[in-house]
């Protein structure tokens, strides 16, 4: 784990390591190769030798401690009657407290009564307000018999700024189906109070949220960054040193505490409220809430493209209200512009002939193009496609090889130039944006759906957060990954070629200043502003999703917008980013 540093556990009688503690029954015992998982099948583990003698209850225990101490989840999974859950839960945890430091001790064996079941260690709580029921094992056999020994042990997890949590836990050893002792596993024996669900996490104070300019956000004001801020507000970045932490049972699904759950302060407040700077520039912010009003279930970011930085970002859309930056829509014909940047890397040329039918099939569904490009073009150019937004023409480049033949094409290309498909933090942690899977750009599973995607439909999802960051990157030739708070890391991507990157620049300019640009309509021309209009259908909306992005190299800003229902690109989409535009003085 990143940041992490392992202390592996050494017993203080015999400073053993785990491997070494399996093959002795007793301090000092017999160097003979170990096995750590025995009896992996099904589940439960357990370890002996050949050559020393049978694990002990004792050796078990300290190995079990050891591995977990050391960072070996898998191996002190396999110590135990549950290997599977143990080793998930056990990374689980590490994961979500990230202390720098863990330090396990073994103490003394504890009486355990004959007629015990074994189910829960000594000392664990219900923990149903907390997790879920820590009394209840998360998996797992045991014997039944109860367990063969009990011991307690001692837990200190350090943390940055020297901060230690301390406390006590316990484990049961019980005999495993093949005679060998192992670990009995529930979630309690990571903390006595833990269940089978919840995590653990390691708070910083809740800090005061600020502007660019300094100036605490007034959720009053701007009610649409609420999501955001909130969770900026609760997510203050571990300082180098800090004074003060929390541990809080966090529920996973929301990474929020569980309520009424216990929690422990870690060290004392200095007296002084953390304050975290955004990157969010007031007068952005409010052009484009503005932008929105007469635009119900719409979305709208504002990024710096030198930057990554996010300017702005709203929604008004009262079931859905973080929609700029949560929204999972295919984005149509937006995305043409990663398509064709696929094109241009592959050797076509804006001038080479493309085939713009009247319609295409594939796969037995018939493709059409929007109703003013029914009859199709003919002659056409990869220019004229872009411009027009010919769906037919970019289909036949998938059909024909013209964008390769490998179907992950498009896969490649948006990682590798556009930065997607990758967890961004923008500061609140790591995320995968626009998509309720891990890509935004899955692989296609054969020439049909490759086809589909050529034009944005498909299995594509977006956000307009992500295809905001598509506009800029063409506006500079580079992915800088967007952030909402300054210093947070940023994941790199190959810059584009500048030749390809130039001719995206000058497509996305016809768009806005050709006649026959899809946006000629909205922005005035000549002003360096290029677009690209987008309109996609969607299962639960009568007509299709209404997308644009724009840039505009002078003031170093770019755009995405999107209204659901909203018709075409150049209808709802193009009139909020115009807005936004005006507000700023920009045109």
């Amino acid at each position: 784990m990143t940041g992490r540093r392992i202390t592996t556990l050494r017993t203080a009688a015999c400073g053993l390591t785990a491997a070494a503690l399996l093959a002795t029954s007793a301090c000092g015992g017999s160097s003979g190769k170990s096995k750590a998982s025995a009896d992996a099948k099904g589940g439960a583990g357990g370890a002996t030798t050949s050559s020393s003698p049978a694990a002990t209850p004792q050796s078990v225990a300290q190995a079990f401690l050891a591995a977990w101490s050391s960072g070996d989840y898998a191996g002190a999974g396999a110590l135990t009657d549950d290997s599977t859950n143990a080793t998930n839960r056990l990374k689980a945890i590490a994961g979500s407290l990230n202390a720098q430091k863990v330090q396990l001790t073994l103490g003394s064996q504890e009486n355990v009564q004959a007629s015990s079941s074994g189910s829960t260690p000594s000392g664990s709580t219900s923990g149903s307000s907390t997790s879920g029921s820590a009394a209840t094992p998360s998996g797992g056999s045991s014997s039944g018999a109860g367990p063969l020994a009990r011991f307690g042990f001692n837990v200190n997890d350090t943390f940055a700024g020297n901060l230690v949590w301390a406390y006590p836990s316990s484990l049961d050893v019980v005999q495993g189906p093949s005679g060998t002792p192992v670990v009995h596993w529930s979630s309690s024996v990571i903390n006595p109070q833990l269940g089978g669900t919840a995590l653990l996490k390691a708070v910083a104070p809740k800090q005061t949220v600020t502007d660019s300019t300094g100036n605490p956000i007034d959720l009053t004001a701007h009610p649409t960054l609420a999501p955001a801020m909130n969770t900026l507000a609760n997510h203050a970045p571990v300082s180098a040193n800090p004074t003060q932490l929390t541990i809080q049972f966090v529920d996973p699904k929301t990474n929020n505490q569980i309520p009424n759950s216990q929690d422990w302060p870690l060290g004392t407040s200095n007296g002084t409220t953390p304050i975290l700077k955004t990157t969010i520039d007031p007068k952005v912010q409010s052009a484009l809430e503005t932008a929105l009003k007469n635009w119900k279930n719409s979305g709208v970011v504002a990024l710096q493209p030198s930057t990554g930085d996010i300017l702005g970002m709203a929604s008004n859309d009262p079931s859905f209200t973080a929609l700029e930056y949560q929204g999972t829509r295919a984005p149509g014909s937006t995305f043409k512009v990663v398509t064709t940047a696929l094109a241009l890397t592959q050797g076509l040329k804006t001038t080479d002939t493309v085939n713009c039918s009247p319609n295409a099939t594939v796969e037995g569904q018939t493709i059409n193009n929007d109703a003013s490009l029914r009859g199709g073009l003919s002659p056409a150019t990869l220019k004229d496609a872009f411009l027009v937004s010919c769906n037919t023409a970019y289909v036949h480049l998938a059909l024909d090889g013209k964008l390769g033949s490998d179907y992950s094409a498009l896969t490649n290309e948006a990682k590798t130039y556009f930065g997607m498909n990758q967890k961004w933090d923008l500061g609140m942690g790591p995320a995968t944006y626009g998509t309720p899977g891990d890509q935004q750009v899955p692989p296609a599973d054969g020439q049909g759906l490759f086809a589909r995607e050529a034009f944005g439909q498909g299995k594509i999802t977006m956000s307009p957060l992500t295809m905001a960051s598509v506009a800029a990157t063409v506006s500079t030739g580079t992915f800088k990954q967007p952030i909402l708070v300054p210093g947070t890391p940023q994941i790199p991507a190959t810059p584009l070629p500048p030749a390809v990157d130039s001719q995206l620049v000058s497509l996305m300019q016809g768009v806005v200043n050709s006649p026959e640009g899809t946006a000629s309509t909205v922005f005035p021309h000549n002003m360096g502003i290029g677009a690209k209009t987008g309109s996609a259908e969607a299962s639960d909306t009568p007509t299709t999703d209404s997308w644009m992005i724009v840039f505009d190299k002078t003031h170093d800003i770019a755009f995405c917008a999107l209204v659901l229902n909203g018709g075409m690109g150049y209808q709802a989409a193009g009139p909020v980013i115009k807005s936004a535009l005006s507000s700023l003085g920009y045109i």
